[in-house]
């Protein structure tokens, strides 16, 4: 999700920018580097989910004035790598992207509201069908997948309209009310990010760090 600068105040700008100085931080000390850089399956994972979001990234749509709007596709890549990685994946994405389409000075803030609360959103809904729902995987495909992929978009449509969508700007119409496409969003969202989770459980589950043990056919008794 791209803000333009032009859309924050001064003030948002800045602090937008510490948060995300201290969500990089906290990524970095809890993302296992030497992991990655030794088992080659977990750096081409993070390499695949980076290159598609900035395929995903590179096509969106602008509502008159407001965020440029995109597939997040944030709940797959946080259950297939893991919140502290897929928090350094979406920051090289939203990187590339925001350079390539000039939204640089709006980076942090565009990585704050269409990265960071979705996928603390996900991996806080990944945790309640873990605690909440039966051990199997069509808890986790429609609980974490489908339902994660909703929540993560409503997240981020929220925090975005709370840094752009002042009430009295939208009712004077000098910022349109874009959450109204959050509907034809979430849907294609959900869809698409529950199919390739589905197809991740039935073909690869070992390859997603958030799918515990206890949804395997292989758990423990």
């Amino acid at each position: 999700m791209q803000i333009d600068a032009e859309l924050l105040p001064a003030g948002w700008l800045w602090t937008s920018r510490i948060i995300a100085l201290v969500c990089v931080v906290l990524a970095g000390r809890g993302m296992d580097w030497k992991g990655l850089l030794r088992d080659s399956s977990t750096l081409h994972r993070f390499a695949a989910c980076t290159v598609a979001l900035l395929v995903l990234w590179s096509i969106r749509a602008t509502v008159a004035q407001g965020p440029g709007l995109h597939i997040l596709g944030v709940t797959t890549v946080t259950l297939v790598l893991g919140p502290a990685a897929a928090l350094i994946s979406t920051l090289i994405a939203e990187s590339v992207t925001g350079l390539g389409m000039k939204a640089d000075s709006a980076l942090a803030a565009s990585w704050l509201a269409g990265s960071v609360l979705p996928i603390a959103t996900t991996e806080l809904v990944r945790r309640l069908v873990r605690r909440r729902l039966p051990p199997d995987p069509f808890s986790f495909i429609f609980g974490a997948g489908f339902f994660g992929a909703v929540a993560a978009t409503a997240t981020a449509h929220l925090g975005t309209f709370l840094m752009v969508g002042a009430p009295d700007a939208v009712w004077s119409g000098a910022v349109p009310s874009w959450l109204s496409f959050f509907l034809l969003i979430a849907f294609p969202e959900a869809f698409i990010n529950g199919c390739v989770i589905t197809m991740l459980v039935v073909c690869c589950p070992q390859r997603m760090v958030g799918y515990d043990a206890i949804y395997r056919h292989d758990r423990p008794r």
